[in-house]
């Protein structure tokens, strides 16, 4: 089976770094319904990836705005390169359980947050990197990582390890950047962290649908709809909130927002 592939990227064009098992005996065992389910779940996150792309540009031209360390500006710089190659993973994944060739996924559409209330417009470059990195990108790190804890199937396994390992990296910019900014301009974005976190949440609640024979596609690394939100939660509270209190934010108010239920409507 084919999948489109950038042929430029840090892997030679190949989609992992380590290869996915060469057979997968237990897509076979599959109903055709859960077959296609995972087909279509996985090609849906192949058009996400590809969208994430673009976030990532946008946190790269951020970070050339604001005279970054030159290691970040690096690293987003690739991780342009390794969404794109995530959205080729999850592709030939979705082939796999189609057990044919498919199209590539539709592009989604795609637009930044404008954070038209930034003081500067360096407050508003800083608030991308934030929140695509510090935010979205731990949250997604979340996300995969509950869904391998429930994943059983070789090549599902495989390919979320894949995805997991670049986003804690594609997170851990946001982090560093948080650090290295002076204490003042840190304190100067206590206002955002709030905001930001309930938005991040929103999103990926918004992405988060009930699905058919859950436990059944949780083996083949679709986590249920309870798995994802009690994984976003958990995100937030034991990686999101401590790591900015490191950082010397107040996060009395997010304690308080998730203690009363994480309210994002």
């Amino acid at each position: 089976m084919t999948t489109p592939l950038r042929v430029d990227g840090r892997w030679g064009g190949k989609v992992t770094r380590r290869e996915l098992p060469a057979n997968s005996p237990e897509i076979a065992t599959l109903s055709l319904v859960d077959r296609a389910s995972l087909a279509n779940l996985w090609l849906s996150q192949s058009a996400t990836e590809r969208r994430v792309a673009e976030s990532f540009a946008v946190v790269h031209r951020a970070l050339v705005a604001l005279s970054a360390d030159k290691n970040l500006i690096e690293i987003a710089e690739r991780g342009i390169d390794d969404e794109h190659r995530h959205a080729a993973l999850c592709h030939h994944m979705a082939e796999q359980y189609a057990g044919r060739e498919l199209a590539t996924a539709p592009t989604l559409p795609f637009v930044h947050p404008a954070h038209r209330e930034a003081s500067s417009e360096a407050e508003r470059q800083a608030l991308f990197v934030i929140g695509q990195c510090v935010f979205n990108e731990t949250l997604a790190s979340a996300y995969l990582e509950a869904a391998m804890s429930k994943a059983t199937a070789p090549i599902a396994r495989a390919a979320l390890s894949e995805l997991l390992s670049d986003e804690i990296d594609h997170a851990r910019i946001g982090w560093a950047f948080l650090s290295m900014l002076e204490p003042s301009a840190r304190q100067s974005l206590q206002s955002w962290m709030l905001p930001l976190a309930v938005c991040n949440l929103r999103e990926w609640r918004a992405v988060a649908k009930p699905i058919e024979h859950a436990e059944v596609l949780e083996a083949h690394g679709a986590p249920s709809y309870i798995t994802v939100q009690e994984a976003l939660l958990e995100g937030l509270s034991s990686l999101v909130v401590p790591g900015l209190q490191t950082m010397g934010f107040d996060v009395s108010s997010m304690r308080a927002w998730l203690d009363q239920g994480a309210v994002t409507a």
